[in-house]
C-alpha cells in the first residue's frame, strides 16, 4: 500500500508540475513578442540574447511538461524544470531586490504590473514541488528489502 502511495504521489506531483509548464509554455509561444518584452524588463540580459530565448525559452517549457506528462524521461524533465525554476527565483529575485514594477511574464505577457513578491513565493512553492517529487522517485526506485 505505501509503495502505491508513493507511485501516485510521485504522478500527481509530475502531473501538476506538467500543467504548470505547459500553462506558462503555451502563451509565450503564442506571443513572442510579448515574452521577449517581458524578459526586456528585467533589464539583466544583454539585447542579443532577448529575442533568442524568448523563442527557445517556451519550447523547453512544453517538451519539459510532456515528458513529465508522459513519465518519459521524468526524472531528467523534474530536474530541468527545478533549474529552471531556480533560474526563474534568480531573476525575479534580483527584480525584487531592484524594486522593479514589472509583469513577470510567467504566464505569457501582460501589460498590467504583477507583485513580483507573490511570482516568486509561487515559484518556490513550484520548485518544492519539484524536490517532493524528486524524493517521492528516489523513494519508489530504492529497492525492496529482501522478505527472507
Amino acid at each position: 500500500m505505501r509503495r502505491g502511495l508513493i507511485l501516485w504521489g510521485e504522478r500527481l506531483g509530475r502531473w501538476a508540475l506538467a500543467l504548470i509548464f505547459l500553462a506558462a509554455a503555451l502563451p509565450k509561444i503564442m506571443d513572442p513578442s510579448g515574452f521577449a518584452s517581458d524578459i526586456s524588463h528585467y533589464a539583466m540580459l544583454p539585447d542579443v540574447v532577448i529575442n533568442p530565448l524568448a523563442v527557445v525559452l517556451p519550447w523547453i517549457e512544453a517538451v519539459a511538461a510532456l515528458a513529465l506528462l508522459s513519465g518519459f524521461a521524468a526524472e531528467g524533465a523534474v530536474l530541468l524544470t527545478a533549474l529552471m525554476l531556480a533560474a526563474f527565483l534568480g531573476g525575479l529575485g534580483q527584480a525584487w531586490i531592484r524594486g522593479l514594477d514589472i509583469d513577470c511574464g510567467c504566464f505569457g505577457h501582460s501589460d498590467a504590473r504583477g507583485n513580483v513578491a507573490v511570482a516568486f513565493a509561487r515559484d518556490t512553492g513550484f520548485l518544492l514541488l519539484a524536490g517532493l517529487v524528486l524524493f517521492l522517485r528516489r523513494l519508489r526506485n530504492r529497492p525492496v528489502a529482501d522478505a527472507r
